[in-house]
């Protein structure tokens, strides 16, 4: 009878998720510009950085819920203009966002840069290569960055790299 029972609740458990299995497709779309494009960071090192993308074959999945997660091969060049010296580096993530919050979550390895000042005032820039979980909250009200929070990941300064 105990069989019978965990039976049937396992079976009741299994045809209440089938639902949620069933449930629509995520949307698809490539992610960002075409290999080749490339941007220029003024401000963060003491010398101006170019951004290439080398591969880009990155997808956001974007489910019904509104949750979003960007995928696939991402690969950047980084150049110091004053020395020409450059770092290729795979930062393909992955990355997170979940529905009705102001955070992403980047996993895996990625590059991270922001300005002096804007995580307050009196702050500085970086230009880091992270590996693992960095949390980055935004304000609701601006979009602007307000934390970072790289609670186990791992990061190399590509400031101090691009400099040796």
């Amino acid at each position: 009878m105990l069989r019978l029972s965990l039976a049937l609740v396992g079976a009741l458990c299994a045809l209440l998720l089938v639902p949620v299995a069933l449930g629509d497709q995520p949307i698809r779309t490539p992610t960002g510009p075409p290999p080749g494009t490339s941007f220029m960071l003024s401000g963060i090192c003491s010398f101006d950085v170019q951004v290439t993308l080398v591969v880009n074959k990155e997808n956001t999945m974007i489910f019904s819920n509104g949750a979003e997660i960007i995928t696939g091969s991402l690969v950047a060049k980084f150049t110091n203009l004053r020395t020409n010296k450059s770092i290729t580096e795979n930062i393909s993530g992955p990355t997170f966002t979940t529905v009705g919050s102001s955070t992403i979550v980047l996993s895996g390895v990625s590059a991270l840069f922001y300005f002096p000042g804007d995580l307050g005032p009196g702050t500085p820039g970086a230009l880091l290569l992270t590996h693992g979980p960095v949390a980055i909250t935004f304000s609701a009200d601006t979009g602007a960055v307000t934390a970072i929070d790289r609670t186990s990941a791992s990061a190399t300064d590509l400031c101090a790299a691009l400099a040796a």
